[in-house]
């Protein structure tokens, strides 16, 4: 195409026909300047679609994390709650944030030793693998819903690393009750719960409860009604 336009111009100069070969050399550099825009446009196009394929791959990943989190609350709730209200059985006193009659077996409540309610409580800890990865390669830009994006990034910035927070403190609170009253748990050792009657130490294990049960309340309650609402968000931006 510019031989051919070379020889044009080439001929006009022979022919001393400037002013048509004027008309024609600003065509040309006309001609020249829409096919650049057109490849810049296209370009852009590109870079454009291939964004919206990273940014759909991401939030996929994102969503398939926030998945696995809520099959884990559901595992978990029932130990954690279960705990909670065979204290409350044992102690009406104790009022917990929230009711959680389903996972209580009552029947069996007399039975339930103080060893039991301080076993090894797993904690809640959220997959942060594709969140971690979109910051770390700084895509966190290609979510352009500036509502999901906040969302996403208010669960991983500060639900996250709460639950990590509760759940340190509630082991020391433990390991401080299991050191405090280790001479009554040893020497003076009570079969069940319902025989308890040293005052502070039903005080204290009332004040560990109150915060076992708000970690439940935060943990489970409040981070699978955020994780299914994002999850919601998610999937109408990928429609």
């Amino acid at each position: 195409m510019l031989k051919f336009f070379r020889k044009i111009r080439q001929k006009m100069l022979i022919e001393n026909k400037f002013s048509k070969y004027l008309v024609y050399a600003i065509g040309e550099i006309l001609l020249v300047v829409i096919g650049i825009l057109i490849a810049l446009q296209i370009n852009n196009w590109n870079e454009v679609q291939k964004s919206k394929r990273k940014a759909t791959t991401i939030l996929k990943e994102i969503r398939s994390d926030m998945f696995k989190d809520l099959e884990l609350i559901e595992e978990l709730k029932p130990y954690w709650g279960r705990e909670i209200m065979y204290f409350k059985k044992v102690l009406p006193s104790f009022n917990p944030r929230k009711e959680i009659t389903s996972f209580a077996e009552f029947d069996t409540i007399s039975k339930i030793s103080y060893s039991e309610l301080f076993g090894y409580d797993m904690p809640f800890r959220s997959n942060t693998s594709a969140y971690d990865a979109m910051i770390a390669d700084g895509n966190s830009d290609l979510i352009i819903n500036d509502t999901l994006y906040s969302n996403i990034q208010r669960f991983y910035t500060f639900n996250a690393p709460t639950n990590e927070n509760l759940f340190e403190i509630l082991r020391q609170g433990s390991s401080d009750l299991n050191y405090k009253y280790a001479p009554i748990l040893t020497y003076k050792p009570y079969k069940n719960l319902s025989d308890l009657t040293d005052e502070n130490l039903i005080a204290d294990l009332n004040i560990y409860f109150e915060s076992k049960n708000f970690y439940y309340w935060r943990t489970f309650v409040i981070n699978q009604e955020s994780l299914m609402d994002i999850i919601s968000q998610i999937d109408k931006e990928l429609k």
